[in-house]
């Protein structure tokens, strides 16, 4: 005889298990400042503010001068309240909770995680300014791997442990097909996550079919032979104006394109020496080109060219006439660390109804509500799966890796 189905509780753990093992991006991400929201009641739009970390200019001999700390915040903004509801009928309790959670909890908790690593990607995309690759190369080689390890470097981040890629499916199979013949067992073996490739170069590596692709706007797309030039130095802010475009084109970048600029290299953050590397941008707004070919682009991140800020990230101003280089349309793949991306999953109240449920994992502070009730109308049970979610890309610990 089956049993029947009313444990809501179990019906949450299992949801649970089901999330955590479907969620690369979710189970990679850091998970620090889940503490911070674990007992505070948080809600839609509730904001934490996390503190950048700082950076000093370092003296040499025994007059030292003191130096105002420039402390900067980003925020973590609790966006999301990712939810499912199902409608199922007085048979259905009467299911294993196998078959239950097959037919009905499966399904569920894969479009939810979805949605949830759709959006962590789409802010990947807007969002992260630095790349490695070429759009519309596939990812083939272990070089185009280790090149994104290299530009991480270069920018002072730490990928000694706990570093990731997480690129398209395609990608993926190019990637394999490419070590296919060569002797890489690490790679082949110990493969604990699904979608997950294994280690190469510095990175744990996993296909994920959520990987957006970013359509560059008109400019870069339908007139990549324009010569953009800069017009007018730019020693600080996030605002370059260029000129060379084609005349009056709508939306010639849009948010997510990047592009790079010569003449003016990335630093390292911490000695502030120049990468050699030309600095890299992401458009940040909607910019139109106009009669005259001339265009304002809103950028991030925001230029900072003073020798004396330890907050510098460019070697020197942005000159007038550098050329800007363009990347049409490309696969956002991303190279990061756990600490580029937090994501924090703050537990919802149980709602006053008989059969309500909340489950934290200890170990990934993952939050799931189940909630059941019953419409006496259609004469028919609800379940609705519920989870909060906050995540914030840090952009100066990860990279795009084109294709």
């Amino acid at each position: 005889m089956s049993n029947q189905f009313i444990n809501t509780q179990l019906v949450s753990n299992t949801a649970l298990a089901m999330f955590a093992n479907n969620a690369p991006f979710v189970m990679t991400g850091s998970r620090i400042y889940q503490d911070d929201f674990q007992n505070s009641g948080y809600k839609i739009g509730d904001t934490l503010q996390v503190r950048r970390q700082n950076n000093f200019v370092v003296g040499d001999g025994s007059t030292a001068v003191p130096q105002d700390i420039i402390e900067t915040v980003e925020n973590i903004t609790v966006a999301h309240q990712y939810h499912a509801l199902i409608a199922y009928t007085v048979q259905d309790l009467s299911l294993r909770i196998e078959d239950f959670s097959r037919m009905f909890i499966q399904p569920a908790i894969q479009n939810i995680v979805t949605q949830m690593e759709r959006d962590i990607c789409r802010a990947a995309e807007l969002e992260l300014y630095f790349f490695q690759g070429a759009a519309g190369t596939p990812i083939n080689s272990f070089s185009a791997v280790d090149l994104a390890g290299a530009k991480l470097l270069e920018q002072g981040v730490n990928i000694s442990s706990d570093a990731y890629l997480a690129m398209t499916v395609r990608d993926g199979s190019a990637l394999k097909s490419a070590l296919l013949s060569g002797f890489t067992p690490v790679f082949n073996e110990d493969i604990v996550r699904q979608s997950a490739i294994g280690h190469l170069s510095y990175f744990d590596v996993f296909q994920s079919q959520n990987i957006v692709q970013h359509v560059a706007g008109a400019g870069p797309r339908l007139t990549p032979g324009d010569t953009l030039l800069v017009n007018g130095a730019v020693s600080s802010g996030s605002t370059i104006v260029m000129d060379g475009a084609s005349i009056s084109v709508t939306n010639y970048f849009v948010p997510g394109d990047v592009f790079s600029i010569a003449g003016v290299h990335s630093v390292n953050p911490l000695s502030r020496q120049s990468t050699g590397q030309n600095m890299q941008f992401v458009v940040t707004a909607n910019a139109s080109s106009d009669g005259a070919g001339n265009i304002t682009v809103s950028v991030a991140p925001s230029i900072i060219s003073s020798t004396s800020s330890p907050l510098q990230n460019v070697d020197n101003a942005v000159p007038n006439n550098a050329v800007v280089t363009m990347v049409s349309t490309y696969n956002c793949n991303v190279a990061y660390p756990s600490r580029a991306l937090d994501i924090v999953c703050p537990p919802l109240y149980k709602l006053q109804v008989p059969y309500s449920s909340v489950s934290v994992d200890p170990e990934t502070g993952l939050s799931l509500a189940v909630t059941q009730t019953g419409d006496i109308l259609g004469y028919q049970n609800l379940m609705r799966i519920d989870i909060l979610c906050g995540f914030k890309w840090h952009p100066q610990y990860a990279a795009k890796l084109l294709s």
